[in-house]
């Protein structure tokens, strides 16, 4: 199975550098561009699955790609918690980047940039993403095609044809799936904010070829956090995008 991975387009708080968490933000007017981008990269693939997460700024970048392709998001879109929004702490969403760390104790600093196992009371660990962004990998995965079967005597051999899967999720999901086919989930465990050498910009694609249905499990990434399509992409007095 080929997974096409697609980071959500920036939104209004990505805009502003603001921190999100499970907050429906709404796509700035570059993500607009950004998902439309990306909707005419793919327009002319045919997926078999569609997922996305249920934060609003995934659901209306994965409304923009089916869209161009004459589908109805209602009717084609499946909508995946486990793919939800990371939550670092419900009470630190929507604060500026500058001030998100200002209160936490130098213990706290250290453990998130070290300690994947580190978590706020309301909110969750990196270890607990990674399990439920493997959960939600392992269920699309056994969606993979079965190996063909023999062909009797005289026969030509049956063409082997991948299914396809569009996932738009958000930067850590992608960051855990291509780690997870490279095998390099080791190094979150080593240190948290090892996850960040991986770099994933808004509508970038990431493209995954998997099967676990074959003699050994299959893993391997073709595509990693591809922006092209944006490239150049501007909208009057936008603000800079981060993270």
């Amino acid at each position: 199975m080929l997974l096409y991975l697609v980071r959500h387009g920036q939104s209004v708080w990505n805009a502003e550098k603001r921190h999100q968490g499970w907050q429906n933000v709404p796509l700035s007017p570059l993500g607009e561009k950004q998902a439309e981008s990306i909707g005419q990269r793919l327009k002319n693939l045919k997926f078999d699955y569609h997922f996305t997460s249920p934060i609003k700024r995934c659901y209306d970048t994965a409304s923009a790609i089916v869209r161009a392709q004459d589908l109805d998001p209602a009717q084609v879109l499946t909508i995946d918690e486990d793919i939800k929004e990371a939550r670092l702490s419900a009470k630190l969403e929507g604060l500026a980047e500058t001030e998100l760390r200002k209160d936490w104790t130098e213990e706290e600093k250290r453990r998130f940039s070290e300690d994947y196992t580190f978590k706020f009371e309301d909110g969750e660990s990196v270890q607990g993403v990674i399990e439920r962004t493997l959960t939600f990998f392992r269920r699309v995965a056994e969606l993979s095609e079965e190996p063909p079967p023999e062909p009797k005597e005289g026969e030509e051999p049956p063409k082997f044809v991948q299914k396809t899967a569009l996932i738009v999720a958000h930067n850590i999901h992608v960051q855990i799936l291509a780690l997870h086919a490279l095998d390099g989930l080791e190094a979150v465990v080593r240190r948290q904010d090892n996850i960040d050498r991986l770099y994933i910009g808004n509508c970038a694609l990431t493209v995954i070829e998997t099967n676990l249905k074959g003699k050994r499990p299959h893993y391997r990434a073709l595509t990693i956090g591809d922006s092209s399509h944006t490239a150049g992409i501007k909208v009057s007095d936008e603000p800079k995008a981060e993270g």
